[in-house]
C-alpha cells in the first residue's frame, strides 16, 4: 500500500512540475530537479548551496507553491491573496540613529507648476533604485539575540511562516544599510521576503526567484547585495574612530566545480576587488580577504555587480554590525 501511495504522490508532483515548466513561471533549476530525483533515489556526495537535513517532498512542494507541509499556517496563508499576505507580514522597524553617516542637506528646489492632468505625486515620484539588498538567510541573528521565539543551535531564528513579522538581526542590518545609502543619496530597495523557510537548503533557489523578479521590475539597479552574517571568525572586531565595528567579508561564487552556469563570474570578482580596495583605502582592517567559492554561485549569475557580503559574525553584537553597515554604505557611495 505504501509503495503505491508513494508512486501516486510522485506522479502528481512530476505532473505538477511539468505544468509549471510549460505553462507557469517556474524554471527547471538544479534545486527543483534534485528534489524530484531525490524522491526516487538516494543522493551521495552531492553539491548544495545550503546545509542541514532535506525533506525532499516538503522542500519540493514549498519550492513550487510556497506551501509548507509541516506548517499548517502556510496553508491558510496560501488561500489568501498575496496583497493581504504582504500586509500581514509588514514589519515595524525600530529607529536606529546613525553614527558614521551624516544627513545630507540640499538647497530646496523651486516649486514648479504641475502640468495639466499630472498629479503632484507623479511629478515627485521616487527616483529609480540603484542598489538592491536582500537576504537569502533571513533567519541569521547576532550575539545577544532576544529571548522571544525559537532558535536553532546556529543562532538562526525559526520563522513560523511567510507572515511572520519578526525582525531578525540580519534584517536590521540590511535595513540600516539601506537607510544609510538613502541618506547618502543612493536610492535603495531592501527586500525582506523570507527565503530560508522551511529550511536553509533551498534558500538560494527561493531568493533567486525574488532577485529575478526585482531586476525585471527595476532595470536601473546597479548593485545587488545578499547580506549575511558569518560564524567562527577568529578576529570579528576592528576599532575604527574609537568604536568597535564588525568586520566585513565579500564572497564570490564561481561555480567552477559544480554543474551550474556562471560564465561571467569574472565581472563579479572584479567588482569585489574594487570594493575591497576602496574599503582598505577608507577603513583599513574593516574588510577581511575576499573569499572565492568554486562550489557555489550565490545567484551572482543574475547581475555582474552582485555579491554576497558577510556583515560581522555570530560572535558580534548587533550594534557592531550596524556600524559596519554604515561604513559599507560610505564605501558603496564612494564607488557609485
Amino acid at each position: 500500500m505504501l509503495p503505491l501511495l508513494f508512486l501516486g504522490v510522485l506522479s502528481v508532483l512530476v505532473a505538477y512540475l511539468g505544468v509549471q515548466l510549460f505553462f507557469g513561471g517556474v524554471g527547471l533549476n538544479h534545486q527543483v530537479a534534485r528534489a524530484v530525483l531525490s524522491l526516487g533515489m538516494p543522493r551521495s556526495g552531492e553539491f548544495t548551496e545550503g546545509t542541514g537535513h532535506i525533506d525532499p517532498v516538503r522542500s519540493l512542494i514549498y519550492l513550487l507553491t510556497d506551501l509548507d507541509l509541516a506548517n499548517p499556517v502556510s496553508m491558510v496563508e496560501n488561500s489568501v491573496s498575496r496583497a493581504v499576505r504582504r500586509e500581514r507580514a509588514e514589519r515595524v522597524w525600530p529607529e536606529r540613529p546613525f553614527v558614521f553617516v551624516q544627513e545630507l542637506t540640499f538647497a530646496p528646489d523651486p516649486v514648479k507648476p504641475v502640468p495639466s492632468g499630472v498629479s503632484r505625486q507623479e511629478v515627485e515620484a521616487r527616483p529609480s533604485p540603484r542598489v538592491l539588498i536582500y537576504h537569502s538567510h533571513n533567519s541569521e541573528m547576532y550575539l545577544g539575540r532576544p529571548a522571544q521565539g525559537r532558535y536553532d543551535r546556529d543562532a538562526h531564528y525559526v520563522f513560523k511562516s511567510q507572515a511572520d513579522s519578526t525582525i531578525t538581526g540580519i534584517m536590521e542590518v540590511g535595513r540600516h544599510l539601506a537607510n544609510a545609502l538613502e541618506r547618502l543619496g543612493i536610492p535603495t530597495i531592501h527586500e525582506t521576503r523570507i527565503h530560508d523557510l522551511p529550511t536553509l537548503d533551498y534558500a538560494y533557489a527561493n531568493s533567486e526567484r525574488t532577485v529575478k523578479n526585482l531586476l525585471s521590475q527595476h532595470q536601473s539597479i546597479e548593485v545587488v547585495l545578499d547580506i549575511h552574517r558569518d560564524a567562527n571568525v577568529p578576529d570579528p572586531v576592528v576599532e575604527i574612530a574609537g568604536r568597535r565595528v564588525a568586520r566585513l567579508l565579500v564572497v564570490v561564487g564561481t561555480a567552477e566545480s559544480i554543474p551550474l552556469s556562471h560564465p561571467d563570474y569574472h565581472s563579479n570578482s572584479s567588482f569585489a576587488e574594487r570594493l575591497y580596495e576602496t574599503a582598505n583605502s577608507m577603513y583599513p582592517g574593516l574588510m577581511r580577504p575576499i573569499q572565492i567559492r568554486r562550489d557555489a554561485r550565490y545567484n551572482q549569475h543574475l547581475h555582474p555587480s552582485s555579491l554576497l557580503i558577510e556583515v560581522g559574525s555570530v560572535e558580534n553584537t548587533l550594534e557592531e554590525a550596524l556600524l559596519a553597515a554604515e561604513l559599507l554604505a560610505h564605501i558603496l557611495a564612494q564607488m557609485l
